[in-house]
């Protein structure tokens, strides 16, 4: 839903708004009629794009003359609402709950916020009035709130700790049956110093693109679990970045420890949703897709408004062809946490796998917009812009993104788009520094070697490239000879370097191996355009367009100049 107006900036008093985007309805309604009565509301509409949201937000709440809460199952099942209620008892900053529906709070919360005064929307009368008497300090403070925080807090009272405490424990650990949430063993046994590395673990997963902040996130989940052995959300986020580890590095080891971790939190306390959701996403990395949806699903019973298990099944849903379910659950992730920076990743990750270019365009944009400096985005969104004909912005988001973090995927991208775009010996250099850092990637070698063939006097370079490629392609076949894209890159290098029955056969492989692919049969085509088979090559690269493949591609290759001509791309 559009945020209704501009999110107050001034230096008069004004009230933080903390809520759900699920409860953006009567929400709305409330602070417009609030502003219209001489409120001065922020709410996380004063995110500037390009900023930090969490420093943007954390001074919001620092600076407020009071936070107003609107209470329901989605704000106190919501990690962000719950961080900002925390952050504002930690800075003395006063409380008004708002009760959108009639519920009973987990005893944790309800020992911080059942001696304030709240405001009942579903059942009160004369609601609109008490609202606005409480926004403009007529409700009774937070017992442990000043009426004005302007002052470096002191150390704060003893009472005040162990509430604080308290809550800290409870609000990550709510599920939809708060039965569930009183029970729950964290929210009873997780030591203090134990969750602090917790929640510094937390903040660093969420950026875990920059620096070594995935190394030190898993540090942090080590510290808390050795704290206190029997916290079973430190075991579960602990196997999660040891999977994100994983799937960075291929190295098995990190899954062995993964696989260490989600057993341990199981063992402790499987009733919890994260536990459900990294257990699916490990044994989905193992290929057990039963095993991967039974969890996934356990986790959405368990909590239904969980974003990470609605974007976790939304990915095995896609992988296992049912698009339709996947949309579904990846846009209620986004509804449930329009700020999750992996659930958006991911969302836009479905919609450029599916073809759907501008609508990925638009996501990674949204990324980006939160957290420019989040290098894996950049690379994405150049991607979608390369495949959508912007080649110049591909260009550029290629080369932001090396600035914050050279990587190989980076520079092997701005290599491709380089050479698409006529500019090869910037793609030659780009190319081999992308190998530096990931000398046996037959993919880059085959990429090299079809810039020097395309340039004057390069032939023999662009032979002994090839052949470079061909080797490295072939030790991948061995290893994984289900692969069609192994496949199709030999045909294409095979082909190129003069071996016709070697390219057909690999390509035959390929195309039984994943038929519907517009990229596969696009490399059939250009196999069979290089082999001087015409007709063939036709019929393949019509194909190819009406399974999605971007015309800008093939209009962008040498190697398809007559073809594109032919067929009238």
């Amino acid at each position: 839903m559009e945020k209704p107006f501009p999110a107050y900036k001034g230096n008069e008093d004004y009230v933080f708004v903390c809520y759900s985007h699920a409860d953006s309805g009567p929400v709305y309604a409330d602070l417009e009629q609030l502003r219209s009565d001489g409120v001065n509301i922020w709410y996380d509409e004063g995110i500037p794009a390009g900023s930090s949201w969490r420093g943007e937000i954390a001074q919001a709440i620092e600076d407020a003359s009071r936070l107003i809460y609107f209470i329901s199952p989605n704000s106190i099942q919501s990690e962000h609402c719950l961080r900002e209620v925390d952050y504002a008892l930690n800075h003395d900053v006063p409380i008004i709950p708002v009760y959108l529906e009639e519920l009973q709070l987990p005893r944790e919360l309800a020992l911080v916020l059942n001696r304030v005064q709240a405001v009942f929307r579903h059942s009160d009368e004369r609601y609109s009035g008490r609202l606005l008497e409480a926004a403009q300090g007529g409700a009774q403070p937070h017992p442990f709130a000043s009426a004005r925080k302007r002052r470096k807090p002191g150390p704060p009272p003893v009472g005040w700790i162990l509430a604080a405490v308290l809550f800290l424990v409870a609000v990550w650990q709510f599920a939809p049956s708060f039965e569930t949430a009183k029970s729950s063993t964290v929210a009873s046994t997780a030591k203090p110093n134990a969750f602090d590395a917790y929640l510094e673990g937390m903040e660093l997963m969420e950026r875990w693109d920059k620096g070594d902040n995935l190394d030190s996130a898993i540090e942090n989940f080590v510290t808390a679990t050795e704290h206190d052995p029997e916290f079973a959300l430190a075991h579960a986020r602990l196997a999660e970045a040891r999977r994100m580890q994983f799937a960075l590095t291929r190295d098995q080891e990190k899954l062995d420890l993964a696989l260490a971790s989600i057993n341990e939190a199981l063992r402790i306390d499987p009733q919890l949703a994260p536990v459900q959701v990294s257990f699916g996403r490990i044994q989905a990395t193992q290929g057990n897709m039963d095993l991967a949806f039974d969890a996934l699903n356990k986790a959405l019973q368990i909590d239904p408004n969980d974003a990470s298990a609605n974007a976790a099944i939304a990915r095995l849903y896609e992988r296992l062809g049912r698009f339709d379910d996947a949309e579904q659950h990846f846009r209620t992730a986004v509804s449930l946490d329009p700020d999750d920076l992996l659930v958006i990743d991911s969302y836009a990750n479905f919609l450029f796998r599916r073809g759907r270019i501008d609508e990925a365009i638009e996501q990674w944009q949204r990324v980006v917009r939160i957290a420019p400096d989040h290098y894996v985005a950049l690379v994405n969104l150049g991607s979608a812009l390369d495949d959508s004909g912007r080649v110049a912005e591909a260009i550029t988001m290629y080369q932001r993104a090396i600035a914050i973090k050279p990587t190989f995927m980076a520079y092997s991208n701005l290599g491709s788009a380089s050479s698409r775009a006529g500019r090869y010996q910037e793609a030659i250099e780009y190319l081999q520094k992308a190998l530096e850092i990931e000398e046996s990637n037959w993919l880059a070698w085959g990429n090299l070697a079809y810039v020097y063939s395309w340039m004057d006097e390069r032939d023999a370079l662009a032979a002994e490239t090839f052949a470079r490629a061909i080797d490295l392609a072939e030790q991948a076949r061995g290893q994984n000879p289900r692969d069609p894209w192994v496949h199709s890159d030999l045909a294409l290098y095979y082909a190129k370097t003069g071996r016709a029955e070697l390219a057909l056969e690999r390509l035959a492989t390929a195309t039984s191996l994943s038929s519907d692919s517009g990229a596969i049969l696009a490399a059939a085509a250009e196999v069979h355009e290089i082999l001087g088979q015409r007709d063939r090559a036709l019929a393949l690269i019509r194909e190819s367009v009406e399974l999605g493949y971007p015309v800008p591609h093939i209009r962008g290759n040498p190697e398809l100049l007559d073809l594109v001509e032919a067929a009238g791309i």
